[in-house]
């Protein structure tokens, strides 16, 4: 029987998120006869194994995969991807490089325009200390109409992502986002449908599979928050977008998740706007797992579950 390593918690904002898809994926494994080892890191970058203290070479070597369930930072950026590939163990998901990728946001956009898909305008902020809130919102506002989506450069779970309207409501997001001392981007807002699509290498022999087209309900004029998105209802399978949409994301998705190199599974995030245009966001290559998620809701959609997705992954290894 093939020991399974699963990693969760993590340094970053989605800490508890990653310990609920973590928990997911153990429950998954075990029911595909897996034996699971709880692999899991403290907010401080601590690993412990049954609450020990440990390093993640002595960890890894006690199992034959591991399972990264780590989202946003250390987890998708990624610094766990090369620590394992120093040790020579193999793990799910995205490896160092496509992480790296894909969890940087301006990286992501950059590249998403090689292959000539439409990104929104986007401004990087790097917070060094004494800034000056008012000319950064000037700055801004030079560049971008309003709206303007204010979030992290890596991360998701629309953690510390706010929406402005006025240039009142930019400054005071500005200036909250530079208090956390961590790179942000400020974001042209595009009004519009928002839908996620998932794909997964392998899965029932096709490469890749892409998952079913889900709409991410949100507000006429907003965003989801994180709140919302662990609540139920919010990702509608097939949603409002006709036939030929769900076409024209599903390519694109499959395109990025090819063009970015990202390994195993991956979703990425878009918006079609009033004139049909669609605008990429953001991908996720380490999806969360959660039951009221798009990702899972997509698999459930088609007959599938997390047990099929992580026999198809494992046995990948």
């Amino acid at each position: 029987m093939r020991k399974i390593g699963v990693l969760r918690g993590g340094t970053g904002d989605e800490y508890f998120l990653s310990l609920k898809s973590g928990a997911q994926i153990m429950k998954a494994l075990n029911d595909a006869g897996y034996d699971v080892l709880d692999m899991l890191v403290d907010r401080n970058g601590i690993l412990h194994i049954k609450g020990i203290p440990t390093t993640l070479e002595t960890a890894a070597s006690q199992v034959d995969v591991v399972w990264n369930a780590i989202h946003g930072e250390i987890g998708e950026d990624g610094k766990i991807q090369a620590l394992l590939d120093d040790i020579g163990i193999p793990y799910s998901g995205a490896g160092a490089t496509a992480a790296a990728l894909t969890a940087n946001k301006m990286t992501a956009k950059e590249r998403a325009r090689e292959i000539g898909i439409r990104t929104p305008e986007a401004m990087l902020i790097m917070p060094e200390g004494g800034e000056s809130i008012a000319g950064l919102t000037q700055s801004i506002y030079r560049r971008m109409a309003p709206p303007w989506v204010v979030k992290p450069l890596v991360g998701g779970a629309s953690i510390h992502t706010y929406l402005a309207t006025t240039p009142l409501e930019l400054s005071q997001f500005v200036e909250e986002s530079i208090s956390y001392g961590q790179p942000f981007i400020v974001e042209q807002y595009i009004f519009g449908k928002e839908a996620n699509v998932g794909v997964v290498d392998g899965l029932r022999g096709q490469e890749p599979y892409v998952l079913p087209v889900v709409e991410m309900r949100r507000p006429s004029r907003g965003i989801l928050t994180h709140d919302e998105l662990m609540q139920e209802g919010h990702a509608v399978v097939g949603g409002s977008f006709r036939a030929d949409e769900r076409e024209r994301l599903s390519a694109l998705a499959e395109a990025l998740h090819r063009h970015f190199g990202v390994s195993d599974y991956s979703q990425s995030a878009f918006i079609i706007d009033r004139y049909g245009k669609i605008w990429y966001l953001e991908t996720d290559s380490i999806p969360h797992l959660t039951d009221q998620g798009a990702f899972v809701t997509a698999l459930k959609s088609v007959g599938s579950s997390l047990g099929e997705l992580v026999r198809t992954i494992i046995g990948r290894k």
